[in-house]
C-alpha cells in the first residue's frame, strides 16, 4: 500500500516533538525548544529551568554518517576535557551523545551541545578578538596532536576539497563550459603547487582541522571566543584552517589588520614553518572552491535553485580572480 504522504526532500522537526522524543533522553529540565537556525543542519535553541540554554542540532539526512558525527562529538568532548573554549556535547542519560530520529526522508541524528556564552560578532570582529581567535585555533591544533578516535572522518584533502567540489560546481553550471575549464585548470595548478611545497603529513603541520573557522562560528564575551560548529572538521593541513578564516575575511571585505592579528595570535602559540606560510595563499583558493562546491552540492535540499544565478557564479569567479 502506497503512503498517503508526498515524499519530502528535507523535513523540519517541530520543537515540541523534539522535546517529547529527543530531549526526554537527557537530564535537562526543558521548557522550550525552538528553531534557531537553518543551514546544512537544523539548529534549535533549548531553554531549560534556571535560565539554562543548550543547542540541539538535527543533522540533515545523508549529510554525515553516524561514524563521522560521532567523530565530531568525540573530538569536542576531548577538547572540553582539555579545558579549551568549545561548545561541547551533552551526554544522554545512557552516556551516548546521539539520538536517532525517524524522519520522512530517512533516518537523521540529533545531538545536544552546551550553549557558547556571549554572542556572534560576525563582520564586527576587531583586531583583539581576531588575535584571541587565532590563539584558540592554534591551541586546538596543538591539543589535538594527541587526539585519537574510535571513529572515522573524511580527510580534508584535494580529493574532497577540490575534486568533490568541482564535481558539484560542474554539474550545476555545465553550461559555463569555458569557466568550468578555468576552474579545472586552476585546481590542477593548485595540486601541483601543493606537491612542490612538500608539506609533511605529520603533526604539527598536519592533523585535526576545524574546517570552518570564522567569527560567526564563535560567541565572544569581550575578546574571549568560545568556538562551535565543527561539522566540517577532519584531518588536514593546519594551513588550510588558517586559510579558511582568511578567505572569510576576503569574502566579507574586512580590514587586512584582522588577518594580521589572527596570524599574530596563532603564531604566539604555534610558530608556522615557511612552507606552511607559503601554502596559505594556495589554500585560500582551495577554500573558495570548496565553499562554492558545498553550496552547489546542497542545492534543492538546503538552498533553492533560484539562488544559483549567473550573477552568483560571476561574483564567485570575480573573487577567485582576486585571490589568484
Amino acid at each position: 500500500m502506497s503512503s498517503p504522504f508526498i515524499p519530502v526532500i528535507h523535513s523540519l522537526p517541530s520543537g515540541k516533538a523534539l522535546v517529547e522524543r529527543v530531549l526526554c533522553h537527557y537530564s535537562i529540565a526543558t521548557q522550550k525548544c525552538k528553531i534557531y537556525k537553518r543551514g546544512l543542519n537544523d539548529t534549535y535553541l533549548v531553554e531549560a529551568e534556571q535560565n539554562h540554554q543548550y543547542i540541539l542540532r538535527v543533522y540533515r539526512h545523508g549529510w554525515r554518517t553516524l561514524d563521522a558525527i560521532n567523530f565530531e562529538l568525540e573530538l569536542l568532548h576531548y577538547l572540553h576535557n582539555c579545558n579549551l573554549p568549545v561548545a561541547y556535547p551533552i551526554a544522554k542519560i545512557t552516556g551516548e551523545f546521539t539520538e536517532a530520529i525517524a524522519s520522512p526522508e530517512g533516518q537523521r541524528y540529533a545531538a545536544v551541545f552546551s550553549y557558547a556564552p556571549g554572542q556572534a560578532i560576525g563582520k564586527n570582529i576587531n583586531s583583539e578578538q581576531s588575535q584571541q581567535l587565532g590563539e584558540v585555533v592554534a591551541s586546538i591544533h596543538q591539543a589535538t596532536d594527541n587526539f585519537t578516535s574510535r571513529f572515522s572522518r573524511p580527510e580534508l584533502d584535494c580529493a574532497y576539497l577540490l575534486d568533490w567540489a568541482m564535481a558539484a560546481i560542474s554539474l550545476l553550471f555545465q553550461h559555463r563550459n569555458s569557466d568550468i575549464n578555468y576552474f579545472l585548470k586552476l585546481s590542477a595548478q593548485i595540486k601541483a603547487q601543493l606537491v612542490n611545497l612538500a608539506l609533511p603529513q605529520t603533526s604539527p603541520s598536519y592533523g585535526i582541522c576545524i574546517g570552518d573557522v570564522h567569527s560567526e562560528n564563535a560567541h565572544f564575551v569581550g575578546n574571549q571566543p568560545t568556538l562551535f560548529d565543527f561539522d566540517q572538521c577532519g584531518y588536514g593541513w593546519r594551513s588550510f584552517d588558517i586559510a579558511k578564516f582568511i578567505h572569510t575575511i576576503h569574502r566579507w571585505q574586512l580590514d587586512a589588520n584582522i588577518t594580521k592579528s589572527f596570524m599574530q595570535g596563532y603564531q604566539k602559540i604555534r610558530q608556522l614553518s615557511q612552507a606552511e606560510v607559503n601554502a596559505i595563499p594556495i589554500f585560500i583558493q582551495v577554500a573558495h572552491i570548496w565553499v562554492m562546491g558545498i553550496a552547489c552540492a546542497v542545492v534543492e535540499e538546503v538552498l533553492p535553485y533560484g539562488e544559483f544565478t549567473e550573477e552568483w557564479f560571476d561574483s564567485k569567479l570575480a573573487l577567485l580572480s582576486k585571490l589568484t
